[in-house]
């Protein structure tokens, strides 16, 4: 028995004569098994490992790689900044209900000038109706005062809106906001942008809506209307990694003037700031256009046409980027 296991030691098969090698001895030739690949060292994931070189079929049942791991998106954290324009920002109250029937969540939101008080009411209850309910109380004469000719008697207190304000927050807080807010408020003395995001709302909003040819400043604050940049990054303080820019001001050259004397220093003065709007700001990853072409930045008795428009501007375009946001 042990003679026999001797002699079949000995014997070359013919595979050994194939391949050139002896009984007993151990091919360099065909070590890594192509069914059973080891981690790849380089950053090809799922390479599978080299052929054994001698054409068999196991070559040709090399394992298929891996398929790349899903990527899974971070949901959005979504602020808006809603950009000021006087009458012009009735169509953000439309753009507010379009934004709560697609329900986009609102991680931070910010207002800028008439604006501000629209943002801040949204934050306390994130309720559009909300919204409309209480700055349709706003008066036209506590906003442009005219004259028995029918002149305007503009850059009044902005205190005049006090009752206004007292009915609209009733003592709210900004500390007691559902969601983060803040508005730019632009300190003439001090040549430094404040973000509004503490304490009683009559204070913030005269220093956030002081602005020509509606209010005079007040206690040296203007409202930081320019300052778009600023605020997205303070939203992003808040958490948010998408800021959206709602622009109610259309570039200059258009049909509609934005006050009513085309010469006038005020006119003059919102066309630089429409075409600020209307280029890119650092922070702010898109711009919703709300058309109000057709109406000026005085136009408060058709407010409530202002709004329905923003509504139109506003389905369109959330519905594109609902999509992009996987919501």
């Amino acid at each position: 028995m042990l003679l026999f296991l001797a002699s079949c030691q000995s014997i070359r098969t013919r595979e050994d004569i194939r391949k050139g090698t002896h009984p007993g001895k151990t091919s360099t030739q065909g070590t890594m098994s192509p069914t059973t690949p080891t981690a790849p060292s380089s950053p090809n994931f799922g390479t599978p490992p080299p052929p054994d070189g001698d054409g068999d079929d196991e070559d040709m049942a090399a394992a298929p790689p891996p398929p790349p791991a899903p990527v899974i998106p971070s949901m959005p954290k979504i602020a808006f900044i809603l950009g000021g324009g006087g009458a012009k920002t009735y169509a953000h109250v439309g753009f507010l209900h379009e934004l709560v029937r697609a329900k986009v969540p609102v991680q931070a939101i910010a207002g800028v000038e008439f604006a501000a008080p629209m943002a801040a009411l949204f934050a306390t209850r994130e309720q559009a109706n909300d919204v409309e309910w209480q700055m349709f109380k706003l008066k036209d004469e506590e906003v442009i005062k005219k004259s028995l000719l029918g002149s305007v008697n503009k850059n009044g207190e902005v205190t005049v809106l006090k009752e206004f304000l007292g009915t609209a927050f009733n003592r709210t807080k900004v500390e007691d906001f559902r969601i983060p807010f803040a508005c730019p408020s632009y300190n003439l003395k001090k040549n430094q942008v404040f973000m509004m995001n503490r304490g009683g709302l009559d204070q913030i909003m005269y220093t956030c809506m002081a602005y020509p040819p509606f209010f005079k400043p007040y206690q040296n604050n203007i409202a930081g209307i320019r300052d778009i940049s600023a605020l997205a990054a303070y939203l992003r303080t808040k958490g948010a990694n998408f800021v959206v820019l709602v622009n109610v001001l259309q570039a200059p050259g258009g049909t509609k003037p934005y006050t009513m004397d085309v010469a006038a220093t005020d006119n003059v003065l919102w066309s630089e700031i429409g075409g600020l709007y209307n280029k890119p700001f650092t922070g702010v990853d898109t711009v919703i256009s709300l058309d109000t072409s057709a109406y000026g930045i005085m136009d408060f008795e058709k407010r409530r046409e202002i709004m329905s428009k923003g509504a139109d501007s506003a389905a369109k375009q959330l519905k594109v980027l609902t999509r992009k946001w996987g919501l």
